[in-house]
Parts: C-alpha cells; sequence; structure tokens
C-alpha cells in the first residue's frame, strides 16, 4: 500500500457528507473503505487539484452540482455563439476534412510551437515538412481511435499555443495517479496563487482497463503521435488525461486543504452518492459500479452547457443547452 496515500488517509480530521446530513458510520468505516481503493488492482487512484476562485465557489458553494455531474472539461462550457468548435469537438463527429482544415488554418502557428519547444528537439527540415506529412497522414488513416486522438491532439495543441477560438477549450481533464498523485494535484491547486487560503484536492478513480477509451495517459497519447511525426511533452507529472471531465460516479470526494493549518486538511467532502450507497450496503467498495438518477436541468448546471455521457465503450452527448 503507498505509504503517502495512507498518511494523507490517516491524517483526516473529519468527513462531511455533500449534502449535509449527519453521517451515520464512523470515520474509520470510512477511511478503510479509501485504504481499500488503494490496494484495488482493478483501478487507478487519482487526484486533481483545483484552487481557481470561481471554482471553488461552484464547488463550496453548489456541491450538488460537482457531485451530480462531475467536473467537467472546456467543452462542457461551450454555448450555441460557438458552434462550429462545438461541433468540431463533439465526440461523435470524426470529420477528416475539418480536422485537415484546422491544421491548414493554424500551420505556420503548428510551426512556430515546435520550434518554441526545445523539448521536442525537431530540426527546421522535421518543422517546415511535419505539416504536409500530417495532411496526407490523416487523409489517408481509416481508424476512427487515431483520428480521434489526433483530433484531440490538435485542439490540445491550439489551446496551449492560445489561439483566440480554443484557448479556453481542452478534450480532457488532467489527474495524477501514483504515489505522487497528492504532491502533483496540491501544485495545481495552489498553483501560482499565493493568497489562496484554501484549494481543493478531488479523489476520483478510473477503471484501469478503460484506457484509450475513458482516459489516456501521456505515454498513450506519444505512441499515437509517434507514428504521425508528432510528439508532445513527457510524462513528468505521471498526467492522466480523462475524457470530457471527472464523472461523479467516480468521484468519491475532495479535500478542503488549509494553509493555515499544520497538516492543510481542513476536511473531507463525500459524494452524497457514497453515503447513500454505503447506509443501504456497507459492503459496497470503491470501484464497483455506482448509479443514480440523473435528471437533465440546465437551470441547475451553472456554467454547464453541455452534458456527455459515457457506456463503458463510447461518449455521447446526453443533454445540450439550446
Amino acid at each position: 500500500m503507498n505509504g503517502i496515500d495512507k498518511q494523507w488517509i490517516k491524517n483526516i480530521p473529519k468527513f462531511e457528507s455533500s449534502d449535509g446530513r449527519r453521517l451515520k458510520f464512523s470515520d474509520e468505516f470510512i477511511k478503510n473503505k479509501l485504504y481499500k481503493a488503494l490496494t484495488n488492482k482493478e483501478i487507478i487512484c487519482l487526484a486533481r487539484g483545483e484552487g481557481r476562485s470561481f471554482r471553488l465557489n461552484d464547488i463550496i458553494l453548489h456541491p450538488e452540482i460537482l457531485f451530480d455531474w462531475g467536473e467537467k472539461s472546456m467543452h462542457a462550457f461551450l454555448d450555441n455563439t460557438q458552434d462550429e468548435v462545438r461541433k468540431f469537438c463533439d465526440p461523435r463527429i470524426i470529420n477528416k476534412e475539418r480536422i485537415i482544415y484546422y491544421i491548414e488554418q493554424y500551420s505556420n502557428e503548428l510551426k512556430g510551437y515546435y520550434r518554441k519547444y526545445k523539448y521536442f528537439e525537431c530540426n527546421d527540415y522535421d518543422v517546415n515538412n511535419f505539416v504536409e506529412n500530417l495532411i496526407l497522414k490523416v487523409s489517408i488513416e481509416e481508424s476512427s481511435s487515431v483520428l480521434l486522438c489526433i483530433k484531440d491532439w490538435i485542439i490540445y495543441a491550439l489551446h496551449t499555443m492560445g489561439i483566440s477560438e480554443l484557448k479556453k477549450i481542452s478534450p480532457c481533464i488532467s489527474c495524477s495517479y501514483g504515489e505522487d498523485r497528492f504532491k502533483k494535484a496540491i501544485k495545481f491547486g495552489w498553483g501560482r496563487r499565493p493568497y489562496n487560503k484554501y484549494c481543493v484536492i478531488m479523489d476520483n478513480w478510473i477503471h484501469r482497463h478503460e484506457e484509450g477509451i475513458a482516459y489516456r495517459r501521456m505515454e498513450y497519447v506519444n505512441e499515437v503521435l509517434n507514428r504521425y511525426g508528432l510528439k508532445w511533452f513527457s510524462n513528468k507529472h505521471n498526467e492522466i488525461m480523462l475524457k470530457y471531465g471527472i464523472f461523479p460516479q467516480k468521484l468519491v470526494g475532495y479535500y478542503l486543504l488549509d494553509r493555515n493549518l499544520d497538516n492543510k486538511i481542513n476536511k473531507y467532502v463525500i459524494n452524497k452518492h457514497y453515503v447513500d450507497k454505503w447506509e443501504e450496503d456497507e459492503e459496497f467498495e470503491i470501484g464497483q459500479s455506482l448509479y443514480f438518477d440523473q435528471k437533465i436541468d440546465f437551470e441547475k448546471l451553472g456554467m454547464y452547457n453541455t452534458i456527455y455521457q459515457y457506456d463503458g465503450q463510447a461518449f455521447t452527448i446526453a443533454g445540450r443547452r439550446n
């Protein structure tokens, strides 16, 4: 068992249910559930840090949004004034012509991006030719999963480069895994905000066998990109990219951190749906399937404009605000 993870669990001073109800089971009961998740070989335990003030307000003051609908990628914030980009980001649409359009539209920026980052170690010949080669390979590619990865990479690259129409869009949410997952998540949670008193560390998980569908390790992305003569950053943060966000069924809870506390942990807020399940069945373990009714009502969904659903094999759109 990971000693660092175990210490985090041990240091939790108190638990609260996200809906404010009084918990019927002991702290030790919940800690044992969290300990058991660490040894479950079928899942990967993840962590994500969040310290942006507007997101903290949503998470802390409106926990029903987080625990009923999850933490969505920026795709979910697109509205009908951004319809062309929204269509391009749609998980059901893999359109070669649109992929090639974006490559051609921003070819000079993509070349400049490769020159900018020494990590990629590209010479001028590689830089000048990779766009043309990429367009050729996309035009003859038959695998929809590879094309989807290339499409996601283009969105990532243009997002990272600050291209205006994609600057605020990413197809995935980044989480950390492994023995340093909390250490990495804290860096992103506090970020460059020394004035922030609080941040949250989301405690979630993913089924190990869903790689390439529900999540991608950076190694997987680089493996696909290498076939196209493309590169991406090395996985120095033990990063896993979750497609379209953290789904609430796999979000156990979050740690609320306070800079002024010695061990920083103020409390652990548990997803109310896990509380429901444990009240019904104390043998239920993290990593097992969790079901609850989700009635889409955009009046109660804050800034989210799109809700995605996942059936274990593919993503589709469950609902979209008009």
